[in-house]
């Protein structure tokens, strides 16, 4: 049976099989949101690999493979042709168990397609990229491994599809892998990224872009967007002067409106009005050209329910006036999973110091049960020790509502606050485990506030986490310094120990989920920190030796 026929078989509206004139030199970057869909344009990427006579390496689990195997066999694909297909399964090829590595996978990559690349023949690649849940700097990693991809299917001349699950997928990360990406592709549409730098089109595409023709293929390109956007599964709203002038589908449903409920609406009018300000600045900022960013908000929908939403915001031409596009991303699950996450470290950490905690205030309530039994039979005057009795009493009080902090649920608030107390606060109650384990713990912090914009309990759970690892990495009769201190427009909190420090070879792997040197550790520790300073746009750093110590040191922007 000839293949020509069979690829009349595939469905005339699947992304690909529009788009047969697509030459090798040829990066695309495909966000599908349905998975029958998916399986289409997969089927539509192969049969045309086996028309050509191309060497074919297909990235996908082993569900799609098995799917799509069965697929090409009712339509006839011999049984030579299948075996010529190079599948590899994307957990082994992607390792989503483990922090995402662009030089690990590119590496892997190279090693895996360089068999097809002897051949001699024309090369075609699929691969479905997937990552560890909580990937700490998704936006870096990926970019990068995008650009090396980009990079080889330049320098071999194949025809490459990086395709991505478009629920997962946070739109600021896709906005910035567009960059390097010739086309952009949903399940049912396959256009020329407006992104890409045309310089570097590739010689047959940019042949199609003559003058002659240029503007028709603007209004047909304006067509697929409008079609691209209408599909996607983020929420998408396109304003113009602070009034929606169009949203799609998915926006709809969001806000469980219909279109007359929120054509010419203005923006305010569902955006939670404790947000307005912030929203305010970054409209201006992205008028001004300036870096797209997210930003988390609440939108109230028609109900009148306010739902968490990440935004991603860039200019954008609509109907020929100049507008702002905002993709929203309900954030629901993901909030609640983190908050959950975040609650059983608290308890965890709550557990481990809750022998150290009652040796800690049986210490003071030892000194006042004794100056009292004194000043009862009269050898003291009890006024001579007030003193030192409310000093002991503060002890306790500190020690008692920094406890009770951790078991509290988790708060979502955000607020101005002075870091330099928060931190002083938590070594006050942090000191009573150092003295257990005969650890001393010292700390230097300014007079000068620190006010940061930030969560407050989740802020204090990092430093507690960070304090207490360093505590228990130390030999007894060891050191721990802490400094807090104003750097470059940022809080700057640096932890130091003396420890037996961290091995080279696993410190790549700090951060990963049940990765752990400790012997009853979970690994999350460390993860939860990571994810929480993140979203306080700060960083955490380390520096160890081994035999010498480790430092981290954890950044948070200043509130201006």
């Amino acid at each position: 049976m000839a293949i020509n026929s069979l690829r009349h078989n595939i469905p005339p509206e699947t992304a690909l099989s529009k788009n047969t004139k697509i030459r090798n030199g040829t990066h695309i970057l495909y966000v599908s949101a349905e998975f029958e869909k998916y399986i289409d344009n997969a089927l539509s990427f192969l049969t045309a690999g086996i028309e050509l006579n191309q060497g074919i390496l297909f990235i996908d689990s082993n569900k799609v493979r098995s799917i799509v195997v069965a697929k090409l066999q009712i339509q006839g694909i011999t049984k030579s042709q299948l075996e010529s297909i190079l599948f590899v399964d994307n957990e082994d090829f992607y390792e989503p168990s483990r922090p995402l590595n662009p030089d690990r996978m590119f590496r892997k990559f190279s090693e895996t397609i360089g068999p097809l690349l002897k051949t001699g023949k024309p090369i075609r690649h699929w691969g479905k990229v997937i990552w560890l849940d909580g990937q700490v700097n998704l936006l870096e990693k990926l970019t990068k491994y995008e650009g090396c991809a980009q990079q080889f299917i330049k320098k071999v001349n194949s025809f490459g599809i990086c395709a991505f699950d478009g629920m997962k997928l946070p739109a600021t990360v896709q906005m910035e892998i567009m960059k390097f990406n010739q086309y952009i592709m949903s399940d049912n549409e396959f256009v020329v990224s407006s992104f890409y730098d045309k310089e570097n089109l590739h010689p047959s595409i940019r042949k199609e872009m003559i003058y002659e023709t240029a503007i028709s293929s603007l209004r047909i390109a304006q067509s697929h967007y409008a079609r691209i956007i209408e599909e996607m599964p983020d929420a998408v709203f396109i304003t113009s002067r602070g009034n929606i002038a169009y949203t799609n589908k998915s926006a709809l449903k969001l806000m469980k409106a219909n279109t007359e409920n929120l054509q010419h609406k203005v923006v305010w009018d569902i955006i939670d009005p404790a947000y307005h300000e912030e929203i305010k600045q970054k409209a201006a900022n992205v008028l001004n050209k300036d870096r797209f960013s997210t930003c988390e908000v609440k939108l109230i929908a028609m109900t009148g329910k306010k739902v968490d939403v990440e935004v991603l915001s860039f200019p954008f031409v609509f109907e020929d006036k100049e507008t702002i596009i905002h993709i929203a991303r309900n954030i629901k699950e993901r909030k609640e999973n983190h908050e959950l996450m975040i609650r059983n470290e608290k308890l965890e950490i709550a557990g481990q110091l809750a022998a150290s905690i009652a040796h800690e205030i049986r210490n003071p309530l030892t000194a006042i049960k004794g100056f009292m039994k004194l000043a009862e039979q009269g050898s003291l005057n009890i006024k001579d020790v007030y003193p030192i009795l409310d000093a002991e009493i503060n002890r306790i009080e500190t020690i008692s509502s920094e406890l009770l902090l951790l078991g509290k649920p988790v708060s979502t608030e955000i607020k101005v606050m002075d870091l330099s107390k928060l931190l002083y606060d938590i070594c006050t109650f942090m000191q009573s485990q150092a003295n257990m384990e005969n650890v001393m713990l010292h700390f230097e912090i300014m007079d000068k506030p620190l006010f940061c914009r930030c969560n407050g309990d989740q802020v204090k759970q990092v430093f507690m986490n960070i304090i207490k690892n360093a505590i228990e990495a130390v030999p007894h009769g060891g050191k721990i310094m802490v400094y807090a201190k104003e750097a470059d427009g940022h809080a700057l909190f640096e932890i130091i120990d003396n420890g037996v420090g961290i091995p080279e070879d696993i410190q790549d792997r700090l951060g990963e989920p049940f990765y752990t040197t400790k012997e009853k550790g979970t690994g999350l520790g460390l993860m939860v920190c990571y994810n929480i300073i993140e979203q306080h746009n700060g960083h955490i750093r380390f520096y160890s030796a081994k035999g010498v110590g480790t430092t981290f040191t954890v950044s948070i922007p200043l509130d201006s």
